[in-house]
Order: structure tokens, then sequence, then C-alpha cells
């Protein structure tokens, strides 16, 4: 059996540009086991199949691919010893930790880790919120997958009302939940049979169907639109950042806060603004428009686009840049909340607002609901519907009387 190597397998590219990083071995034929990294070619030095430091946080994920690297040719010389025949299922079963434990918790923990390598801080804290809740619900942390079926799912359930939460909330903790499980099944932690919920093979099982909540999207209107755009705010300094900010995500199709934080003067090229979306991994390529120029130029500075990030780098660690951006998150809405009762609307006005009022101004002028999807970077209709605002009863009404 050759030696291990870890390499970046340019055959495949994924829908950021990157191309996924593996581990390959040869026994009698090649086999090639995926690390769950990923990298640019630009960033990655092939003779030592180790990241470059143009790609953020190098040190921590070369770190990762060293331990992988060590721990392949460990799982190979015990095979060799053993004179057990190769499957290289069992080896990637014990390369990637499925075989150490059945305990939920302990496999969050990998969970937690790996997100964080990889810079998904946003699903490493749902994660992590889901970890300090099962420890809240069974205080030792024995639980395992094999004991999570329906009745379990349900105590669960009712314990989370118990502490408070509402439907929107328990539904967050199940969804995570599940896909953990997905995670555990696809590593061999579990077998499929101990699925426990609802799908197309057993409608019986536990669904979060009833854990919907009417998200109840409030966009603002044409009206309020215009009440927006005759905001002075140079009657108001200290709001006069926030205001750009919001308009110019209105009108980059809503862009998340924390995406337009992290915004550099390299995703600008031309007339666009490229960019990768954190939550996703989608593409996004928006036309500068002529409002937008003027925003970026007013605030551009060396680095980044905005000054939420001061003088950071990106050779900062994501982790702390993160938890930078929801602290401005959070000033940032308690503006818009004052500028919103300045120009007199009664909504609440969000971050979130912006890309709710984004996708609605698109339906009343009959935007396709395709394109809006598109425009989004969403993988399916649902969740576009669900940026897209409800019709009150009476708009519903009047349509009765065309009748």
């Amino acid at each position: 059996m050759s030696t291990p190597k870890i390499i970046l397998f340019k055959g495949k590219t994924l829908s950021n540009g990157n191309h996924p990083i593996m581990l390959r071995i040869y026994k009698k034929k090649e086999f090639r086991i995926s690390l769950g990294l990923s990298t640019k070619v630009k960033n990655w030095d092939s003779q030592v199949g180790k990241y470059k430091k143009s790609e953020q946080n190098f040190q921590e994920k070369n770190r990762l691919i060293n331990s992988y690297q060590s721990k392949a040719e460990k799982i190979i010389h015990e095979l060799e010893l053993s004179n057990k025949p190769f499957s290289i299922a069992e080896f990637k079963a014990k390369l990637l930790d499925t075989y150490s434990s059945n305990n939920v918790i302990q496999f969050l923990d990998v969970k937690i880790k790996e997100l964080k390598i990889k810079d998904r801080i946003g699903n490493m804290r749902q994660y992590s919120h889901l970890k300090s809740k099962l420890l809240k619900q069974s205080k030792t942390g024995d639980l395992t997958f094999n004991q999570i079926d329906y009745n379990w799912l349900q105590s669960f359930e009712t314990f989370l009302f118990s502490i408070g939460l509402k439907n929107a909330g328990i539904s967050t903790h199940m969804r995570t939940l599940r896909a953990l499980f997905n995670e555990a099944i696809r590593r061999g932690i579990v077998e499929t049979k101990y699925y426990p919920f609802s799908n197309q093979f057993n409608r019986n099982a536990y669904s979060l169907s009833h854990l919907k909540s009417d998200p109840s999207p409030k966009p603002l209107d044409l009206n309020e639109v215009s009440l927006l755009k005759a905001f002075n705010s140079i009657d108001h300094p200290n709001l006069s950042q926030s205001y750009d900010v919001f308009m110019f995500m209105l009108r980059a199709r809503g862009i998340n806060f924390i995406d337009l934080c992290f915004l550099t003067i390299d995703n600008i090229s031309g007339d666009r603004v490229n960019y990768i979306r954190n939550k996703t991994d989608k593409h996004f390529s928006i036309k500068i428009s002529p409002e937008m120029d003027e925003i970026i130029n007013k605030y551009k500075g060396e680095y980044y686009i905005f000054p939420y990030l001061g003088q950071s780098t990106k050779a900062d660690k994501y982790y702390d840049l993160y938890y930078k951006t929801r602290y401005a998150l959070i000033h940032f809405n308690k503006d818009l909340k004052q500028i919103a009762k300045i120009c007199g609307i009664k909504k609440k006005v969000t971050s979130y607002t912006a890309r709710y009022t984004y996708t609605n101004i698109l339906v009343q002028n009959n935007v396709n609901v395709t394109l809006i999807q598109q425009a989004l970077g969403h993988s399916s209709l649902a969740t576009t519907q669900h940026y897209i605002k409800k019709y009150s009863n009476d708009e519903i009404d009047r349509l009765d009387l065309l009748l």
C-alpha cells in the first residue's frame, strides 16, 4: 500500500469555485477520501500538500491536515500488522472518527471543531447551542444516537417548551439535531434503520411540521421606501452610516449584514461586486448602481469596503472577526429602529427588512418567482416563498370581485 498523500482534487469544482481536499491512497487501485476541506488552486501548495499563507486561517487548517496525514499512516500501519484484508470503508471510518463513539455529545464536539476550522461560525453556534440544551436536559451527556427515537424527541421538545422556547427556536434545535443525525449516518456512526425523523419511507416518525410558524415577513411597501429615501441623514449624523449601509443592502439584493461586513476591495471587479455568501457558499455577482458606487466611495477603506472590522485584515482569525460583526449588527439594528421612527414607519425595521423589501418590490413588478429565486441564491423555491409577503384578506377580496 502506498503512503497516503493529501491532494487538491481539481477534477471536481464546488459551487463556490473551490476544489475539495482529499486524502489519496493506492491499494491495487486509487482511493480518494474527502476531508471536508476545500480551497482554490492559488491557495494550495501541491508540492507539500498544504495551504499557502494566502488562505485564511492557514495555520489551523494545516494543523488539521497534518493530523489527518499522521492518523492515516498510523491506521495503515495497524492494518498491515493485523494482516487483515484491506477495507476502504473501515479505513475511512477510522480516519474520520466514525468508529470512536455513538455518543451524541462527543460527535457534536467533533462537528463544532470542524465547523470552526472551516470558518462556518454561524453553523458552529447552532450546534453549540444544541449541545448546551442537550446537556441541560440529560445532565450527564450520556445520550447515544440509538436512544433518539420518536418518544425521546417528543420529550426533548417538551423540555425545550418548559425552559421558555417558542416554536421557531425549538424548530431550529430540531433541524440542527436532524442534520447531525444525517451526518452520523453518513459517517457510519449509526445505522439508517434508527433514523427517527419523518421522511418518505416513514411518515409516522417524528415530524417538525407542527413547529412551523407563519414567518409573516414585514417588507416595506413602496410608500415606506419613499419615506426612507426622503430621510435627511445630514440632520442625523449619528445615524448616517447605518442609513447608507441599509440603502446599499436594499440595492444589493438584501445582502446579509455579516457578508457585507466582510466585503473587501478585492470583491469589486469593474462595475460588479462579487462575493461568496458565508451561510450557503453561493456565489453572487451584483452590478454596482450609481447609488451603490457613491456609498462605496464614501466608506471604502484600504482593505474592507465598510468600516465595521476596522484595521483587521485577512490574517486575523475569522472567529474573532465574526463576533465583531455580531456586535456591529446589534448597533445597526438599533439605529434602524430610530431611523424608522423618524421616517414615520411603524413596522419593525432590521437588517433582514432589506432582503424582504427587495424581494417584494420584484414581486410587485411582476418578476417571475424563479428569477427571484436565482437573484436571492436559494436552492429551493420554498425558501424564496418564505420571503414573499402574504397578501391581506382585503387584497384577496378585491381579486374575488374580478369574477
